[in-house]
């Protein structure tokens, strides 16, 4: 039989954890708005230097990738008849995606390859200049036929946020990583092809009063505090969906 010093101790531990992620929470929460405060100085200065002459940041077309949702503001992976859908919303830059994708990103490829879920990627691009180059590399990635690998590639070398990462010679490097070596991808990239799709997705988020990223629905069902889930909590979040659905 379980002690009343063991059950208090498990209280407590409890609470810590719940603490922790409230903690978390409101931390990421707190820099979502004040990423919405200067969300239009950002989305301002990162035109001006896409269209600026002679800068090295190509002018966007508000092209939609090809393979794209019929939304236009994401990308599916696996079966149509999976039984659950996931709905993942995420930044390139954002430190909290860059958490969930470490231990989350390998259970969303894993619930794809067993046809538990079909899982739409949503590359928003608020976080700056690094966010649009990102995002515009992804959508030729997806044309390329490899976009899951090469968002796992860009989240396992996330620069600091707002540091200047993503280059262009840095995005063409983690493409040559997941085998897309082809000068589609380069042209895609130097084009500018799909330089305006991260606004896209971001304005879909917004419409659907998305406040925060990494933000994960299952079903339409939001998660609480994803960043702060573990790869066993995921899955079960996943699991009592697919019994419900």
């Amino acid at each position: 039989m379980t002690s009343k010093k063991a059950q208090a101790r498990q209280r407590a531990e409890a609470e810590r954890e719940q603490e922790a992620r409230q903690e978390r929470r409101r931390e990421r929460m707190l820099r979502v708005g004040v990423s919405a405060g200067v969300l239009l100085v950002v989305v301002i200065v990162a035109v001006v230097v896409l269209g600026r002459g002679g800068s090295s940041e190509p002018e966007g077309t508000g092209a939609i990738p090809e393979g794209a949702t019929s939304s236009g503001d994401g990308v599916a992976v696996g079966d149509v008849s999976a039984p659950v859908t996931i709905d993942y919303w995420f930044d390139f830059q954002c430190p909290y995606c860059g958490e969930f994708e470490a231990e989350n990103g390998p259970v969303l490829r894993e619930l794809v390859a067993d046809g538990t879920a079909r899982v739409v990627y949503h590359p928003a691009a608020f976080l700056g200049e690094e966010s649009y180059r990102a995002s515009s590399a992804f959508a030729c990635a997806v044309e390329a036929g490899r976009p899951v690998e090469y968002k796992t590639e860009l989240f396992a070398h996330q620069p600091e946020e707002g540091s200047g990462g993503y280059t262009r010679e840095e995005l063409l490097t983690r493409a040559e990583a997941v085998g897309i070596a082809d000068a589609s991808f380069e042209a895609c990239l130097t084009e500018g092809t799909y330089a305006d799709w991260g606004a896209t997705v971001l304005d879909a988020m917004r419409d659907q009063e998305i406040e925060a990223t990494p933000a994960v629905l299952i079903d339409g069902e939001a998660l609480d505090d994803p960043a702060g889930m573990s790869a066993d909590e995921f899955r079960a979040a996943v699991d009592e969906a697919v019994t419900a659905s």
